[in-house]
């Protein structure tokens, strides 16, 4: 269980080592995070600013948002972002709300599946999590994808870790990876 721990830690920093070479992409799939009513929370707004960010850098990438509604959330996930995004200046006709996902590996099989897989695209999510996003996209058939990770400065990366590290093995598991 040990070996299998270390094996996930590894995983996440060899992602964070493919960070560095992100080129212009013609997607990117910014995956959901709960809301808090209408609210994002801070690893969706962390996520979203990142895709804010990498939309103004590149203006001729779209951008699939995907996250559907979960409990306690008054509006889905991609709304939320397509909100943030369209107040800070994105054009709508530039975003795709992907809205029935409600785990990392619905949120890449259905944004797949809006877009298509021969494009070049980019997971944005937090920078703990890009490993198994870009894993998750590649056991579904895309072959040219790259992780934009996002920061998250939070205590709570005490929890996140682990809890991370256990998805990577139950992904594993489960055939996602």
């Amino acid at each position: 269980m040990i070996r299998v721990h270390a094996e996930a830690a590894r995983n996440i920093n060899i992602a964070a080592e493919e960070m560095r070479n992100i080129p212009r992409l013609e997607y990117i799939i910014v995956l959901g995070a709960h809301v808090e009513g209408t609210r994002l929370t801070l690893a969706l707004l962390e996520r979203t600013r990142r895709a804010l960010q990498y939309l103004q850098e590149n203006p001729e990438t779209k951008a699939v948002l995907s996250g559907g509604k979960g409990t306690g959330e008054a509006i889905t996930e991609a709304q939320a972002m397509y909100h943030y995004l369209t107040e800070h200046g994105i054009k709508g006709e530039r975003l795709i709300l992907e809205e029935r996902s409600t785990s990392t590996a619905e949120n890449l099989k259905f944004s797949l599946d809006l877009i298509g897989l021969d494009h070049s695209v980019g997971v944005v999510t937090n920078h703990f999590h890009v490993f198994r996003g870009t894993a998750i996209g590649r056991k579904c058939g895309c072959r040219e994808i790259y992780p934009i990770p996002s920061r998250y400065r939070s205590w709570r990366l005490l929890i996140y870790i682990p809890r991370e590290i256990l998805a990577i093995i139950k992904d594993k598991i489960i055939g996602n990876l």
